[in-house]
């Protein structure tokens, strides 16, 4: 088959498991939105915004993704007027140190990974930079004066209904408050409280979504490896190359020397306490409630953290000399980029190429074999599939909660029915591995 190369970018090539669920949902009316993320395990923000986006301009790949690399653009952005807000009281200019942490943010390889792809977590990211600098500003605003603390209060209510690791993002500032500034609670307490409460409709959802995963749900529990798989993935890229390792070291060593010189000197400025409990708080309360409840921990959720790993490291960098400071940064934007371009480069077969080979093997006109697929590839089966062929799941393999909630949805709906395939009669079957198979029973 003949695919132009256009359709093998990065930003248009086929939707994959995740970003094809993420169309199922969203194309839907928003009261299934609302009822299928109750029954899954994520709020409903983003597919709003993915649910008005399909409708005013298709549902094809690059549009859908461009609302993903939007967001990611602002990152590096924001990322820079957060640190002129940081250091901009330090005794050497801080213009240089900001530009250069804002391009380690922008070539980041778990950000630029995700910043094109149908999944909430760019959006995420750049709600996490927007609240911390909202909040850099709303805990000295003036008395009597609101308006950075009402948009802290609007943001976050947006947040929690985009993810709920938003919690812990948030918890990090109030970690901040209870460390360094604890005169700045009670101004702040009223934004928190208004937090809480946009979240109180959806409470009730959550704590059955809780409910239903403790038991079965696919994440895995804590083990040796998580936190060291967390951090290397999060600076070296999702993508296993020979530069993740070396990334991931050069980062880490820094920070942590940066770290011990500070506590020895007993030199933590606010802006670094701050940093730091951005980076940490949200590691570490997923891991107690993951120990002590259920597993929640998942490096995916926490990719926001290369923003303040980029903060840490490019003011640590920033005590030597400048020409120090931008050798250091190019080494490290160097190998960045040498895993930015293996992660562009990758075009893995999609359900799209399958349904093109189906409908090259199947005629409607001639041949009315059924189209068989199963639970795992029924999002992307059902996106791609042409209006001609009739989709019908198998019940092989169903389970009890993550992703069923979709394909009930779509079978109340009518798009598609649940029924085993013919032992007696030919039919085709596309694969969760993207292949599409001709069934001919034997007997």
């Amino acid at each position: 088959m003949n695919i132009s190369w256009l359709s093998n970018t990065f930003l248009t090539r086929g939707f994959w498991g995740d970003e094809a669920w993420t169309i199922g949902i969203s194309r839907l009316p928003i009261q299934e939105i609302i009822r299928i993320t109750g029954e899954d395990f994520h709020p409903p923000f983003y597919y709003f915004l993915v649910h008005y986006l399909g409708l005013n301009f298709g549902w094809g790949e690059l549009t859908i993704r461009l609302l993903s690399t939007f967001f990611f653009l602002l990152v590096p952005i924001l990322t820079y007027f957060l640190t002129q807000k940081f250091w901009r009281t330090s005794k050497r200019p801080s213009r240089l140190a900001s530009t250069l942490a804002a391009l380690i943010t922008l070539t980041a390889p778990i950000l630029l990974t995700y910043a094109f792809e149908a999944r909430s977590y760019g959006l995420l990211a750049f709600e996490s930079v927007l609240s911390a600098y909202i909040f850099w500003r709303a805990k000295d605003e003036a008395r009597c004066t609101y308006r950075w603390r009402f948009l802290y209060f609007a943001l976050g209510a947006i947040m929690v209904y985009t993810h709920y690791y938003a919690w812990f993002i948030l918890g990090a500032h109030a970690m901040y408050l209870l460390i360094s500034e604890r005169k700045r609670i009670l101004p702040m307490l009223t934004s928190a409280l208004a937090i809480l409460a946009a979240q109180l409709p959806w409470l009730p959802t959550l704590f059955g979504q809780v409910g239903e995963v403790k038991g079965d749900y696919w994440l895995g529990a804590i083990n040796s490896r998580t936190h060291m798989e967390f951090f290397l993935r999060v600076t070296g890229g999702d993508l296993t190359t020979k530069w993740q390792a070396p990334i991931a070291i050069f980062i880490g060593l820094i920070i942590l020397l940066d770290l011990i010189y500070r506590i020895v000197k007993k030199n933590l400025p606010k802006h670094y306490i701050f940093t730091l409990s951005w980076l940490l708080t949200p590691v570490l309360i997923p891991t107690l409630i993951s120990i002590t409840f259920m597993p929640v921990f998942f490096y995916r959720y926490l990719i926001f953290s290369a923003i303040p790993l980029a903060i840490l490291l490019t003011r640590a960098l920033a005590r030597f000399p400048r020409t120090i400071l931008v050798i250091g940064v190019i080494i490290l934007i160097f190998l960045q980029l040498q895993v930015d371009s293996k992660v562009l480069s990758q075009h893995p077969r999609s359900m799209r190429e399958a349904t093109i080979q189906l409908n090259e093997l199947k005629d409607p006109s001639l041949n009315d074999d059924p189209v068989y697929s199963v639970l795992p590839a029924f999002a992307e089966v059902m996106h791609y599939a042409s209006p001609d062929h009739e989709i019908i799941i198998t019940p092989e393999g169903l389970v009890q909660f993550s992703g069923k909630s979709l394909l009930d949805a779509y079978v109340r709906l009518g798009y598609t029915r649940i029924e085993e395939p013919p032992t007696s009669a030919p039919y085709f079957f596309l694969t969760p591995n993207k292949q599409v198979e001709y069934i001919t029973p034997t007997n």
